[in-house]
């Protein structure tokens, strides 16, 4: 089983797209927006981890 990699220049949105299980750890770190769908669709398009 290969390790998962992330970027630190994906997007929230290309991050939770990609990996939906990482929902969890962002809502745990503050970032609750991105339960929300419309939300994750406009701002998390803009906004990257770094």
């Amino acid at each position: 089983m290969m390790a998962k990699q992330i970027k630190l220049s994906q997007t929230v949105y290309e991050l939770v797209t990609a990996y939906p299980e990482v929902v969890s750890v962002l809502v745990e770190i503050g970032l609750d927006g991105v339960t929300n769908p419309a939300l994750l669709k406009y701002c998390g398009a803009f906004y990257d981890i770094a």
